[in-house]
């Protein structure tokens, strides 16, 4: 269990799990009480827990941060410079800006924002650096009004952004992962797809193993079914199976039915734990037929 966890009310000061665990409401207001400082570390720890560790005490932060500055743009932009003002890590800092607590203040909260952060910018200097990754964006269009885009564009800072990013973020090699042996590329998809949100963005194997994957369900869905079932032998994390019944095993499911769904079905047969991957999948978009099959596959169990 983590800070997050304790705090919530998900668990005691020793890590011991309560029960029953709070709900939907308790937990929201338990966050909307807590000190803007208290906001800053939970958001230090969403970005620096591991996805196969994320417990549901960082999920409700996850959902939290997801939707504040949509909601409550004012709000938002206390935070942003809570977190300007106490965290000291650039990375965990960075990533406001490419998450939604900077994102949808430029793109739905504009209008609010815009003197908001203007005059944030004068409170707080590091403000126009963090600014600075969103320049270009700005500038294509990502804000609708010219004239607030204008106004944004001189708050943004993107020279010292971008040389920061150069400086901790060197460039590294990058896998072809299309090369590897089955085993080596389900063992390495386990290893990308654990990682944290800071973890991600220090290189571009995270983009690129999403990249590859969906090519493979597209272009060689067999293939695809293949590396679910080798990543199945080796990994029972739930976050994982999680993004792996819902990406993955989801996305190679065609249409039609054929000689790909005849596979699944089969596997489900066999594996009790794919089965239980497969009940993980929205069925919404594939035929009446494939549905049927695929619904018969996971309602067979076994004694």
């Amino acid at each position: 269990m983590a800070w997050c966890d304790e705090v919530l009310g998900f668990c005691d000061a020793s890590g011991a799990a309560l029960d029953p665990v709070p709900g939907y409401g308790e937990v929201a207001a338990r966050i909307e009480a807590m000190p803007m400082t208290d906001w800053v570390r939970a958001w230090r720890e969403v970005c620096t827990t591991r996805f196969r560790d994320r417990t549901h005490g960082v999920y409700a932060f996850v959902m939290h941060f997801d939707r504040l500055s949509h909601d409550d743009p004012k709000r938002g932009i206390v935070f942003i410079e809570a977190a300007l003002q106490h965290e000291q890590d650039e990375e965990v800092l960075n990533l406001i800006a490419k998450g939604k607590p900077l994102g949808q203040l430029l793109v739905f909260r504009a209008s609010v924002a815009t003197p908001l952060l203007q005059e944030l910018a004068l409170r707080q200097p590091r403000l126009r650096w963090l600014m600075g990754r969103q320049a270009a964006s700005i500038g294509n269009g990502k804000v609708d009004d010219p004239d607030l885009a204008r106004r944004l564009l001189t708050i943004c800072d993107e020279p010292a952004y971008r040389a920061w990013e150069e400086a901790a973020y060197p460039k590294s090699e990058p896998v072809a992962f299309e090369a590897l042996p089955l085993p080596e590329l389900a063992t390495k998809w386990v290893e990308v797809m654990s990682r944290s949100d800071i973890e991600i963005e220090r290189d571009d194997q995270w983009y690129d193993l999403y990249d590859y994957q969906h090519t493979l369900t597209g272009s060689e869905p067999l293939k695809a079914l293949a590396l679910v079932k080798a990543i199945l032998e080796i990994e029972d994390n739930p976050n994982l199976l999680g993004i792996l019944s819902a990406g993955m095993l989801e996305d190679l499911i065609p249409y039609d039915d054929g000689p790909v769904v005849d596979a699944v079905v089969a596997e489900a047969a066999r594996d009790p734990n794919f089965q239980d991957l497969l009940c993980g999948v929205w069925f919404d978009d594939l035929s009446p037929e494939v549905v049927a099959r695929l619904t018969w596959a996971c309602n067979q169990r076994r004694s």
